[in-house]
């Protein structure tokens, strides 16, 4: 398969689930005498939170450099980086990095902190930061659809049900699956109790011609009146869609390790693969047979959204930290998809596939925005990019959607923050993914006359 690294798949055993959970701990010595920085990524923001409380600035940006070659995609390193930086008074350093961000998209403002002191009040400085300030204006539409009553504590999932025209929403705290119409009428159709087992709901996969509601769980910290010996424990559950009688039970299988199956995708033979959000696992349920290990990929350490090729040969993973992962499961190889280097991957949590395009859900970046990528014919590499909504005013961490047609319907905000007496009720909303725009650079022309406005208003003020 075209740019895709020849990685075998192998049968999935204790040795590997172990190798996830311990990380090398070999330190390398840094020049200037600066002290020996960890290998991996919790020691690292443990030795950079440190660093910086001691005002050891050069230690505190090897820490964000080693950072950002880990986690390439992740925002908040950029945007540490940057100020770590400016403490040193680097300002080539500095400015490169901003710019490498505004390229991006990223919208961070540097004059909100005084560690970026040393680095401002330059006509760099002011350039490339008002660009970053403009990639945060709102981009789209995202049409409202319905609010979810405030007794919808922490909904997840979501899908559509064509034998019942209403949405499927499962929730987190207390395991209900809920259907929705478009008007926001909301009926309750199943709770996780003793009887069926389950826990916190994290996503819902309905095949009306096979008549079947399947159902990923897990026993999450969040979930009320969580058993303590179910913690760490997942699975996969089958319902009859029309009665709702659960048909079978399919957990994962016994390693000791923790597990939390979270979104799913349907194969082109009845097969289901479901995603893994606790280890990078893929799994997979064949018709009529038990759940199964796929995959296991080093590549990948948080692993959300999935989507799968029509033709069922090709699935794509997207992790909130290290971008998508592209895998040929007609071939065994995967591989990173290939993007442009002005495009950040980072903080994905929905990815959906519609027209031979992947449509993202990005919340765990600034601007939060959705986003389609138009692959190139071998379904490897993204050739063009549009931005569908970007940094609207609804927007509070959108996670999941479901796609209808030519839209996507989505939740517009999620109540992971914040306490329980402050959550704001979920609405879900509509964005059409055929909508067109080039993702391009803020107006250079608007930018340069407004800013030429800037500078003569303030030489004549001083004058």
């Amino acid at each position: 398969m075209n740019k895709l690294k020849n990685i075998r798949f192998t049968t999935i055993i204790l040795a590997i689930l172990l190798s996830f959970q311990l990380q090398a701990q070999t330190t390398r010595a840094q020049a200037n005498n600066e002290e020996a920085l960890p290998d991996n990524v919790p020691g690292l923001l443990v030795a950079a939170n440190n660093a910086y409380a001691a005002k050891d600035y050069v230690t505190f940006r090897s820490a964000l450099q080693q950072l950002h070659i880990k986690r390439p995609n992740n925002s908040d390193y950029m945007y540490q980086l940057v100020l770590a930086h400016a403490l040193l008074n680097e300002k080539s350093a500095a400015y490169d990095q901003m710019l490498r961000m505004q390229r991006q998209g990223l919208a961070y403002d540097f004059e909100l902190t005084d560690d970026s002191t040393n680095i401002r009040g330059t006509e760099v400085f002011d350039f490339v930061n008002d660009m970053m300030k403009m990639a945060g204006d709102p981009v789209g539409e995202a049409e409202p659809v319905f609010t979810l009553p405030d007794s919808v504590v922490m909904p997840e999932a979501i899908s559509w049900d064509e034998s019942r025209q209403k949405f499927l929403i499962g929730t987190i705290v207390d395991g209900r699956i809920l259907a929705v119409s478009e008007e926001g009428e909301v009926t309750e159709l199943l709770k996780a109790n003793a009887e069926n087992g389950m826990w916190s709901v994290f996503d819902i996969l309905v095949d009306v011609p096979a008549n079947r509601m399947w159902v990923s769980s897990a026993a999450s910290p969040r979930f009320q009146g969580l058993n303590p010996t179910d913690k760490g424990r997942s699975a996969l559950f089958e319902f009859n869609l029309e009665t709702l009688e659960l048909i079978r039970r399919h957990p994962v299988p016994a390693d000791g390790s923790p597990h939390s199956l979270g979104n799913m995708v349907a194969g082109s033979n009845g097969e289901i693969f479901i995603v893994d959000r606790a280890l990078p696992i893929v799994y997979r349920k064949p018709a009529g047979e038990p759940l199964k290990a796929l995959l296991a990929s080093r590549e990948m350490v948080s692993m959300r959204g999935v989507a799968i090729q029509p033709s069922g040969n090709i699935m794509y993973l997207a992790d909130r930290e290290l971008g998508i992962l592209v895998v040929d499961l007609k071939a065994g190889v995967a591989g990173k998809l290939v993007v442009p280097e002005t495009f950040s991957l980072g903080g994905i949590e929905g990815l959906y596939l519609w027209d031979n395009h992947l449509v993202l859900i990005q919340n765990g970046i600034k601007p939060q925005r959705v986003m389609r990528l138009q692959l190139d014919a071998a379904g490897t590499s993204v050739i063009n990019v549009r931005p569908l909504a970007v940094a609207l005013p609804g927007f509070d961490y959108p996670s999941y959607g479901v796609v209808r047609g030519k839209d996507l319907y989505y939740f517009a905000n999620s109540q992971w923050s914040g306490s329980q007496e402050k959550l704001k009720p979920v609405s879900v909303v509509r964005t059409a993914m055929d909508s067109s725009g080039d993702l391009e650079q803020p107006d250079m022309a608007a930018y340069l006359e407004k800013r030429g406005k800037k500078l003569e208003a303030k030489q004549a003020k001083e004058q």
